[in-house]
């Protein structure tokens, strides 16, 4: 017995020896997007492993089409070659509900954007980590305005300074409504022999909920119900109807938008000076500047007589609850997103807006956001404390997202409105069935 005893003494003092050479020298995987964002996270790998020599991160990236099915399949098979994980705000119930996700626990998250935190909830409980925040504006080409005779949007343009104070005004007393989007879209858009060579206006994400969702929400209807599994009332109502009525203008009666338009196709096309007006994301600012376009900045618009909402919501950092790395894991997930090095790496290298409070507050008072184009992050500071709203938290927002597409690029393609947003409401409430509680 003593034997017995002694043998497993010496079993543990050894599993403990290993366990802290373990803890000295470990390697953290972590699956990210493929391009700018692991360009961007490499650079806080980086900063993050000088700090803490003992620890490597290796991203595994993976193209923007097939992220979304690869963290499906290898967070349901509790894949332990994965310690962190992107995940994408509405998708964050899906994958908590589940148990796919470990509760932030331990993490001071006082100095992130509150709106931003509440996205990574699930049930009341933390789950994710916001890296970085949206902001959608409307972009518009002066050259083309000037020369169809119409006044643009007042907005923020190269040569000219702009304080936080100013883009607050800006953003709360001269934001476009839609109705004048639609009406200049028209006058802008041209035709050469029957087919259109300048258009007037698109969306940036064509059919998507993300940036359509203020549409109906801003006139008072939200588009799912709070229990996350109920469209009946909502996405067919008389404020989506309205919404979706305009949505189906830009492209059958008034045909001022292209159909169709692939992930970038957009941005292309306003940088080659053939699109008049996009309602895009800040984070075609970089690209938009290099193509030598001559353009400025509107806020995003919103409906006559309704409520401004704008869209919001980004990536977020969570920690699969298979790793058999959780508090080093964890460890970086809070470097990345509440530490003052961390998030300034990032914001350097990607340019995409904070959920890091001191960060937001250095862009409203730093001298350096002043001009164009950095002053437009202003505004997203500006719309992500004050109209931004985010999606519905869900453990069907997969489902829904597919309803809401499919409705919306059936009726630019010439589906009557409540025809379709009946089908996606019915479409929607049968497949949520299946996974909800």
């Amino acid at each position: 017995m003593k034997l017995i005893k002694t043998a497993i003494v010496a079993s543990l003092m050894a599993s403990m020896l290993a366990g802290t050479a373990l803890a000295q020298d470990k390697t953290l995987n972590m699956i990210v997007i493929e391009g700018g964002d692991t360009v961007a996270m490499q650079a806080v790998a980086d900063a993050y492993t000088a700090a803490n020599p003992g620890i490597t991160i290796n991203l595994q990236p993976y193209p923007f089409a097939q992220f979304f099915q690869v963290a499906e399949l290898r967070l349901r098979s509790a894949d332990t070659g994965i310690d962190l994980v992107y995940v994408d705000a509405p998708l964050l119930a899906a994958y908590a509900s589940r148990g796919f996700l470990s509760p932030i626990e331990g993490v001071d998250i006082s100095t992130l954007v509150t709106s931003a935190l509440d996205a990574g909830k699930y049930e009341g409980t933390q789950f994710a980590l916001p890296i970085n925040n949206s902001a959608q504006v409307l972009f518009y080409n002066k050259k083309l305005f000037e020369a169809a005779g119409i006044t643009p949007p007042e907005g923020l343009t190269a040569g000219e300074t702009a304080t936080q104070a100013d883009v607050d005004t800006l953003a709360s007393t001269k934001r476009w409504t839609w109705e004048q989007v639609g009406d200049a879209a028209q006058k802008l858009t041209v035709s050469d022999g029957g087919r259109i060579t300048t258009y007037g206006f698109t969306v940036e994400q064509f059919g998507e909920l993300y940036q359509l969702q203020p549409l109906g929400e801003s006139l008072g209807t939200d588009v799912i119900g709070a229990d996350g599994y109920t469209a009946a009332g909502y996405l067919d109502s008389a404020a989506w109807i309205k919404g979706a009525t305009f949505w189906a203008n830009l492209y059958n009666e008034w045909n001022v938008s292209p159909k169709s338009l692939g992930y970038g196709e957009a941005a292309q096309l306003f940088g080659n000076g053939q699109l008049a007006m996009m309602a895009g994301g800040t984070w075609n600012l970089p690209g938009l500047t290099a193509s030598g376009v001559d353009y400025g900045v509107a806020p995003f618009p919103y409906f006559e007589g309704g409520k401004v909402l704008t869209p919001t919501g980004s990536w977020y950092v969570g920690v699969n609850a298979a790793s058999t790395n959780q508090a080093e894991a964890l460890d970086f997930a809070q470097f990345l997103t509440t530490s003052e090095e961390g998030t300034k790496v990032w914001f350097d290298s990607l340019q995409q807006l904070p959920t890091y409070t001191p960060l937001l507050d250095t862009i409203s008072t730093d001298a350096a956001f002043d001009a164009f184009p950095q002053n437009v992050f202003r505004m997203g500071v500006f719309d992500s404390l004050n109209t931004a709203k985010a999606r519905p938290i869900t453990a069907a927002y997969g489902q829904l997202q597919d309803a809401f597409r499919t409705a919306f690029v059936d009726i630019a393609n010439g589906v009557p409105v409540a025809d379709a947003l009946a089908s996606a409401v019915q479409k929607f409430e049968a497949a949520a069935a299946r996974v909800a509680p």
